[in-house]
């Protein structure tokens, strides 16, 4: 996967954000695991995972009248995710083994796809080439800064029109070296809504 701030492509092909999800389906291909309703963590409905390539693919929600999403009227349901257009990608970087493992209750979850998986191959990042052992130091040049809670430390970079990324790092409060554990590709806002008034009539996030 190469990631720059004019274009996202795989294998050489192009992703955009401009394009539903059946798009995004055709290059990434069929191997993917859609989410259900009381799923795993956040696993929703709203989320398509390709375990192989450790990618999760988020569709657009409509906020401000959920029912509008719900398949006969089924609470979390998402209907036509299709012709739906993306509000995140993102792309697991390290096994559960190598970070704190999710926090999931129920015993038939911990080994779901969607805890364990992770990219198993390099990513190119605006220049930089991303794996599970990338260090933050390699990738701050080419992001806009850092940003930084109890749990991670985030890398950004936003010179694109129509999209921005960001790489999280938890750093185990200061206890061990920091892990690169994912890689975030979303649209920027202004493309966000615009996809939010093609498909729904109008801005439905919050």
């Amino acid at each position: 996967m190469v990631i720059t701030s004019e274009s996202i492509s795989f294998d050489g092909k192009p992703l955009r954000f401009e394009a539903p999800l059946k798009d995004w389906i055709l290059v990434l291909g069929d191997n993917y695991i859609q989410g259900e309703r009381d799923s795993v963590g956040a696993f929703d409905a709203w989320r398509f995972i390709y375990p192989e390539l450790g990618i999760d693919l988020e569709v657009q929600g409509n906020n401000k009248a959920p029912k509008f999403d719900w398949v006969n009227g089924q609470v979390g349901t998402v209907q036509d995710p299709m012709n739906r257009y993306l509000v995140d990608v993102r792309i697991r970087l390290n096994p559960k083994n190598q970070i704190d493992p999710p926090r999931i209750s129920e015993e038939k979850y911990k080994n779901h796809p969607y805890n364990t998986m992770f990219a198993d191959y390099a990513i190119n990042f605006y220049g930089a080439i991303v794996d599970r052992n990338i260090q933050k130091e390699q990738v701050l040049k080419y992001g806009s800064g850092t940003q930084m809670d109890q749990h991670f430390n985030l890398v950004g970079a936003s010179a694109s029109e129509t999209h921005d990324a960001s790489i999280a790092f938890h750093h185990f409060w200061g206890q061990k070296p920091e892990l690169a554990v994912m890689l975030t590709v979303y649209p920027t806002l202004t493309l966000k809504h615009e996809n939010e008034v093609k498909y729904f009539g109008q801005i439905v996030s919050r």
